[in-house]
């Protein structure tokens, strides 16, 4: 693995290939645009939050017509989390938009027997299904698994849940915080002797999301030898959990246990982050022998490749101390810029420490295509793209994440075959909403 050099921080402009993504539909073959895998099939998508829409996200993106349900008097909590943007209105925070685009928004009280009633209508003509409540809650709506596999052959439902579907924790609240908190992932993260400290993205919501989205991918596969319909089944516990698998077998097997390292590694020295001269952060990771021999020759110590107490990774791991004060005040005689060019040079995995609003500007992003916009004039909005990228598909302009209800029309009277007139007694009646 090559060492990763300097990283220039242009400004914030919009990478190059945005353009190309805002023009290339337009004279996109139909062929392209039809090569998305998931072209023709529908998701009925119940979930709100992060982890469920994370995963129905993607589905959007490989072409399956995402129909998401929304609550009456507000719609998805996700909405109003985050940052509000000033340009799409009240209701459409930096954390809804940037986890909703390629869905249309359909406004449902399933807590009225005409609602449910109403989705499970629905679910007839949908391939996938997707929620994310407690245990038990679509069950009580009539909206389960059980239930509903019966009205449509071949149905993929998904479920994410915080615990399990049973169990002794799972009709327990939990959200991405609670997750990293009970999983041990906060317990390993934090500077040494300091207090545990949450991971800034909320990642056991995307990997349960992610693990989601494998789930419903291979159960779409096998439908031809799974007739009766498949129930795929996430617990954020264990998906959490899963984000940790290179530490499992020596803490569950051999009683080990993970300290906090803070900018450190449990498992690999030197692979960490050193403060530089300038009181600039370096990342340097030396993981492998002969990177770590590169390091050694870069920072003017060649007899630290035999000598006994580093010649190994083991080695290094019981002199961690040591080792890691001398680089210490080596990286801290000269600032980042002069670390970085030597590191460059003596191939060695480093990089600058970026926050956030520096990384999303950096000239590979650019190069990329990291970002895309969606929306149009003064409603554009800039999200991360896609990282799923496959040469047949085409690239054709995402469709923002959608306003609260703003396909409720146009989905019943599409799917259901429902008129204005009958419509018009839904809204009436206030099992449904638009705008």
């Amino acid at each position: 693995m090559p060492g990763t050099g300097v990283i220039a921080l242009p400004q914030l402009c919009l990478p190059s290939r945005l353009t190309i993504l805002k023009t290339s539909s337009d004279t996109m073959s139909n062929s392209t645009v039809n090569a998305k895998p998931l072209a023709g099939l529908r998701v009925l998508d119940f979930s709100h939050a992060a982890a469920g829409p994370f995963a129905t996200m993607f589905l959007g993106d490989m072409g399956a017509e995402v129909i998401k349900i929304e609550k009456p008097k507000g719609g998805d909590g996700a909405r109003t989390m985050g940052i509000p943007m000033p340009m799409l209105g009240p209701k459409d925070s930096d954390y809804f938009v940037g986890l909703n685009r390629n869905k249309k928004s359909i406004i449902i009280d399933l807590a009225s027997p005409e609602g449910a009633a109403l989705a499970r209508e629905m679910v007839k003509q949908c391939d996938v299904v997707v929620e994310n409540f407690r245990p038990a809650v679509m069950d009580r709506l009539g909206l389960g698994f059980d239930d509903i596999k019966k009205l449509r052959p071949n149905l993929v439902y998904a479920s994410i849940s915080a615990f399990g579907p049973t169990g002794p924790w799972s009709e327990r609240p939990a959200n991405d915080i609670i997750m990293q908190s009970v999983s041990g992932l906060m317990g390993i993260t934090g500077e040494v002797d300091g207090a545990p400290v949450r991971i800034g993205a909320p990642i056991s919501d995307f990997s349960s999301g992610l693990f989601m989205l494998a789930g419903i991918l291979g159960a779409l596969y096998a439908r031809a030898s799974h007739p009766e319909g498949q129930h795929v089944q996430i617990a954020m516990l264990e998906a959490s959990m899963n984000m940790m698998s290179n530490y499992i077998p020596s803490v569950a097997t051999l009683g080990a246990k993970v300290p906090k390292l803070g900018r450190g590694h449990a498992q690999i020295v030197p692979y960490q982050a050193f403060v530089c001269g300038d009181g600039e952060y370096i990342m340097i990771g030396a993981f492998t022998r002969n990177f770590w021999h590169n390091l050694a020759r870069a920072v003017g110590h060649e007899e630290w490749i035999t000598d006994p107490k580093y010649v190994t990774n083991p080695a290094r791991l019981a002199n961690r101390a040591d080792l890691v004060g001398k680089l210490e005040a080596i990286f801290g005689s000269q600032p980042r810029d002069y670390w970085l060019k030597v590191m460059e040079e003596a191939d060695v995995p480093n990089s600058p420490v970026l926050e956030l609003h520096n990384a999303v500007r950096n000239e590979q992003m650019d190069h990329n295509g990291g970002l895309m916009s969606i929306g149009e004039g003064a409603k554009a909005v800039l999200v991360a793209h896609s990282p799923i990228r496959v040469s047949a598909w085409g690239d054709d302009a995402a469709k923002p994440a959608p306003g609260l209800g703003e396909d409720t029309r146009g989905v019943l009277r599409e799917l259901l075959g429902k008129s204005d007139a009958e419509i018009d007694i839904l809204v009436g009646s206030k099992v449904v909403a638009t705008p």
